[in-house]
């Protein structure tokens, strides 16, 4: 018993080397723990280390598996901690409702005022240039969006107005962009407001052939645990939303898959999805569109 810390010491260390090539490999400043767990998966190298009961020795290298996405936030922040990774390569959630607004740089001749709006807060800093660039206004929120977080949009909505909606493939993500949507046509009557949701469609899955783990390795991931549980109620609605491409109900797809998946990244995805200009709206308060029960995979394909 006495050993036993020394042998979790060795294992960390071993674990903890291994993000550490693996984050350097990947090439990115700043990482989630989802976007280096995607990466991992796409990889061929057969260099994921095994470790015994004595001291922490390496008994096998294999490629990485979707079951050692349970522990991989664990040793993610051990490498951090142990100074292997940078103290600020990990990103992650920052509570409550952030709001970066930005000059409409590119706003003229009558161009709609653009927002983006997503609930992962720990992607902001990805996204974030891209906005910057291109005069977009950047919202996130935890879940789903609060009636002061409408209000708010109401009142910085010009007419016209676009809203973008970003969220996880997943049967607790699956209904942001249309609570959203909803909750956009009750708060701000009388304005001239669309919503598009871009991503992530079962159609962009297909496409780019964006790998779905299990949703048990997303709550390991996300380090929760039973306050993820999701109802019956989106459970049977994810499932008929997959029905029609051939997709496991009980797997799931989530925008840090689009660091590994999409050329330049999360933020190459918004930048193409902002210069889209294709409709497929989801929300048209002016054109009296509004939103359907399963019309969601609205999307630039």
């Amino acid at each position: 018993m006495s050993e036993k810390p020394f042998v979790e010491t060795e294992t960390d260390r071993t674990k903890s080397k291994w993000v550490a090539r693996t984050f350097k490999e990947f090439g990115r400043p700043r990482i989630t723990v989802r976007a280096l767990f995607y990466y991992a998966m796409n990889r061929k190298a057969a260099d994921y280390p095994i470790c015994g009961g004595f001291v922490g020795e390496i008994r096998i290298m294999r490629p990485y598996h979707e079951s050692d996405g349970e522990r991989l936030a664990k040793w993610v922040y051990k490498a951090r901690d142990l100074g292997y990774i940078g103290k600020d390569a990990v990103l992650t959630e920052v509570p409550g409702e952030n709001v970066f607004a930005t000059e409409a740089k590119g706003r003229k001749n009558g161009k709609p005022r653009l927002e983006l709006w997503l609930n992962k807060s720990a992607l902001n800093p990805l996204i974030l240039p891209v906005c910057e660039k291109m005069g977009v206004t950047l919202v996130s929120v935890e879940e789903r969006a609060s009636d002061k977080a409408l209000d708010d949009l109401c009142l910085r909505s010009e007419d016209p107005s676009e809203v973008l909606c970003l969220s996880d493939l997943s049967p607790r993500s699956i209904g942001f962009c249309r609570d959203l949507a909803e909750g956009i046509s009750r708060a701000c009557p009388g304005k001239d407001i669309k919503l598009r949701r871009i991503g992530l469609t079962p159609s962009q899955i297909l496409k780019m052939k964006i790998y779905m783990p299990p949703g048990t390795v997303s709550t390991a991931l996300s380090g929760a645990g039973a306050d993820l549980k999701i109802s019956g109620e989106e459970e049977a609605r994810y499932k008929k939303y997959l029905k029609p491409y051939n997709l496991d109900a009980r797997r799931i797809a989530e925008l840090d898959a689009l660091e590994v998946y999409y050329p330049g990244g999360l933020a190459g995805f918004v930048e193409a999805a902002l210069a889209d200009q294709s409709g497929g709206w989801l929300l048209d308060l002016n054109g009296e569109v509004t939103p359907g029960q399963y019309d969601v995979d609205k999307a630039v394909d």
